[in-house]
């Protein structure tokens, strides 16, 4: 299964749950509840055995924007990653 396939299940899970009655920003600001989330498990001298769960979590709720906004995240993230490759380190050490 690829990514744009992940996405797509992901948000027909959500639409089941009935989850989609948020804004976009709305959206983006859980992303961002999920991160913090993802911070708590990394307190400690290293993360906790949950912190995989709580990326988990950032990506899925990523790609449930995607999909909703009809962004082929394959193809994003490839174009992205070119960019940074053309881009190099851009003055920072290696």
């Amino acid at each position: 299964m690829n990514i744009n396939e992940l996405a797509k299940q992901n948000y027909d899970w959500v639409e089941r749950m009935g989850w989609h009655n948020k804004t976009t920003l709305e959206a983006l600001a859980l992303v961002a509840s999920e991160v913090g989330e993802a911070i708590n498990e990394c307190r400690g001298e290293k993360p906790t055995d949950d912190f995989g769960e709580e990326l988990a979590d950032i990506v899925l709720r990523v790609l449930d924007i995607a999909h909703w906004q009809g962004i082929d995240m394959e193809q994003a993230l490839l174009d992205k990653m070119k960019i940074n490759e053309q881009r190099g380190t851009r003055g920072r050490v290696k």
